[in-house]
């Protein structure tokens, strides 16, 4: 469970920082004049951005948990056969 938690934090962290690097935010604002006698100003946000930035997110998510699964496992790995060569050589 921390493995998992800790790579969607990493992957979450990383894909936003690359997105705002890579992609550029471009939230759109315009201006309502004299509306009901008020003069307004609506900000939007840019959809293209958050959605590619969750993508990215997700990406590294799970490359961050799959790359970590992969180095636990070599590691597991190469400590069983060290176990297994020495048990045989002290028979």
């Amino acid at each position: 469970m921390k493995k998992f938690t800790l790579s969607l934090v990493g992957g979450i962290l990383i894909g936003f920082i690359f997105s705002f690097v890579f992609w550029d935010y471009q939230g759109s604002t315009y201006e309502i004049l004299n509306q009901a006698g008020i003069d307004r100003t609506v900000s939007e946000m840019d959809f293209d951005f958050v959605f590619k930035a969750s993508l990215l997110s997700l990406v590294s998510a799970i490359l961050i948990y799959l790359l970590w699964n992969f180095f636990d496992k070599k590691k597991h790995e190469k400590f069983v056969e060290e176990f297994n060569r020495n048990k045989k050589s002290n028979n």
